[in-house]
């Protein structure tokens, strides 16, 4: 719970005065004490405590004018007090629901979802494409680098870390992509080698003594 400002302090005691008055003096002559009965009090205390005053449901308080500063000032630390138990039983069942030492507070949906995207970015990792579920993603996008990671929360995967700062492959220009075309095109096919005839076999000759 946030303090009030002076500004919601004011508002709180002109509503307060408007339907009770001050026993003795005016209001203009007793606001600074009034302020300073209400400092560091929290903007729901003091809101709280004047509905309930006007509607006459705090017991041991003037019905017809309004309660002197002490009064007031008393009514408002109560006030503050029983919020903060109720605060604190709320975490003492989380605590016990959860089986933890200390309680966890409960992130809402977006909280998990900016937390999840942070964590990709501290780690460097590359968005590489949404899917609904991690087999979804592995088996209609093909393998993915390895390291890369599912984000079940996010829907997508994420390359592995440092990728995110990987240089993109640059594109080849399409006059250097079309002189390695025409180059392929026009490239004469490779001459086979000749190779040299075998020897012939020395033929046997009758030979006369």
């Amino acid at each position: 719970m946030r303090p009030a400002t002076s500004i919601e302090i004011s508002t709180a005691l002109g509503k307060l005065f408007r339907a009770l008055p001050p026993r003795k003096a005016n209001p203009e002559e007793l606001m600074e004490s009034y302020l300073i009965a209400c400092h560091k009090c929290t903007k729901h205390a003091i809101e709280a405590v004047v509905v309930k005053l006007i509607r006459g449901e705090l017991k041991d308080m003037p019905k017809a004018w309004a309660p002197s500063p002490a009064e007031l000032s008393t009514a408002i630390r109560d006030e503050m007090e029983a919020v903060q138990r109720q605060v604190d039983l709320a975490a003492e069942r989380q605590m016990i629901e959860d089986n933890r030492l200390v309680a966890l507070p409960t992130l809402k949906l977006l909280d998990r979802i900016d937390a999840a995207k942070a964590r990709m970015q501290a780690e460097g990792r590359k968005f590489l494409f949404e899917c609904e579920s991690f087999s979804a993603g592995t088996s209609s996008k093909g393998k993915v680098p390895p390291g890369s990671t599912y984000v079940g929360i996010l829907g997508a995967w994420y390359g592995p870390p440092g990728s995110l700062y990987a240089p993109e492959p640059q594109p080849i220009p399409d006059d250097e992509m079309q002189e390695i075309l025409r180059a392929d095109m026009f490239e004469p096919d490779p001459v086979a080698e000749e190779q040299p005839l075998p020897s012939p076999e020395p033929e046997f000759q009758d030979v006369e003594f």
